[in-house]
């Protein structure tokens, strides 16, 4: 039986705010930036734009590691791979704690993450 009314709004919008953080993992910051555009809904809009800027950051500091990769040491070679590692990890928690928090009705702000959007 299918509910109406603010319980049923509320679920659609917490479910629409959970999968952003999802696609963040899987599509970057091009699938939070679509749904960033074209969503309506305002707890939507916000996750997008939280998940928006931190994948912009992770595209950042992932290029940053790919750049001292080019350095031909050892030394740079295993702070790139430690680095991504790392990087792909905190990129994993994150998002999944953002997704756990959306779906809870709260709109999350990942750490240390400037407003591009």
């Amino acid at each position: 039986m299918a509910t109406s009314g603010p319980e049923s709004n509320f679920e659609n919008t917490t479910t629409v705010g959970t999968l952003v953080h999802l696609i963040g993992l899987f599509f970057g910051f091009v699938g939070t930036g679509l749904v960033y555009l074209f969503s309506d809904d305002e707890f939507t809009k916000q996750n997008a734009k939280n998940a928006f800027n931190w994948q912009v950051i992770f595209v950042v500091a992932f290029g940053a590691l790919v750049l001292v990769a080019f350095f031909d040491t050892f030394f740079s070679a295993l702070i790139t791979i430690i680095g991504i590692i790392s990087l792909f990890i905190l990129d994993l928690v994150l998002c999944v704690w953002a997704t756990i928090k959306a779906k809870r009705g709260t709109t999350w702000k990942y750490p240390f993450v400037p407003d591009i959007v």
